[in-house]
């Protein structure tokens, strides 16, 4: 997992020269397309499974997409939300989070909006619980942040997939969301809202069911047996799964009102959280 933030620089011979386990972790986390990270497009049995499924439920969210389906607020409420000034809203003591204790919770701040590098362990913005290197000079690896295989792959297995899936139709959304803005078409406001509401009696949008998902991956990931306690990288991939959170109502919310510069400036925020959360 260290060279996550290095995937799309990744050779093909670099690739190949890692053990089968690396392997794996490259390519599950290059197929879940972090949006800045040279995105393809999906393949045409993708794109054909996901037109079908999509069809499915625009018909279902034209009857239903009601107030009683989406939170029903005040605009008033949201004002700094609809400016775009989400990195500092008020979080509400994270009462509306996925999971409460992520970084800024237990720090009282927050990381930044988007997290372009590895976190420095010399950092006192982030080395909040000390370094537990085992050599003076740093040579050694963090015994802090050691997470067996036996741990991880399990993981995997029951979390990768709908992450993954939740990453890809986050992509997509935001190109419907585009097409809504020029249009306005109602076709294309119940198509975006098909990705972000969830119907009743039905199985949530996968970048809904991806949002837990992603915590309960980060906690297995990043929970390491020789700490005791939770680590600062798993409050930081936690703080940016509810960032993820937190822009995917906002979007619902902005469809809802039928007000496209808002519901854009909430998926490039949910981008920003998708891409610091790898």
């Amino acid at each position: 997992l260290g060279f996550w933030i290095d995937l799309p620089l990744l050779h093909s011979s670099r690739l190949m020269k890692m053990n089968p386990s690396l392997q794996f972790v490259v390519v599950l986390l290059t197929a879940s397309q972090a949006f800045g990270w040279s995105p393809t497009a999906p393949s045409a049995e993708d794109a054909a499974g996901l037109v079908s499924r999509r069809q499915a439920l625009i018909s279902s969210v034209a009857s239903t997409l009601t107030a009683a389906t989406l939170v029903a607020t005040p605009p008033s409420a949201f004002a700094s939300e609809i400016a775009g000034d989400y990195e500092n809203r008020d979080r509400k003591s994270n009462k509306d989070a996925v999971i409460r204790e992520d970084y800024y919770y237990m720090m009282g701040k927050s990381p930044p909006r988007s997290l372009n590098g590895p976190l420095r362990m010399d950092d006192p913005q982030w080395n909040a619980f000390g370094s537990c290197e085992t050599a003076e000079s740093g040579a050694a690896s963090n015994s802090c942040t050691y997470v067996s295989l036996k741990q991880r792959i399990p993981a995997y297995s029951k979390y990768g997939f709908s992450i993954s899936q939740g990453a890809k139709e986050f992509t997509l959304l935001g190109k419907t969301l585009k097409e809504a803005a020029q249009s306005n078409s109602e076709e294309a406001w119940r198509k975006a809202a098909s990705y972000v509401v969830t119907l009743p009696q039905t199985p949530p949008p996968p970048p809904v069911d991806a949002l837990l998902k992603m915590v309960l991956f980060a906690s297995s990931m990043l929970t390491s047996p020789n700490y005791n306690g939770p680590s600062r990288e798993l409050l930081v991939a936690r703080f940016y799964a509810n960032e993820a959170s937190f822009a995917t109502k906002e979007i619902a919310r902005a469809i809802e009102a039928r007000d496209a510069e808002r519901a854009l400036a909430a998926w490039d925020f949910g981008k920003d959280s998708w891409n610091s959360f790898f």
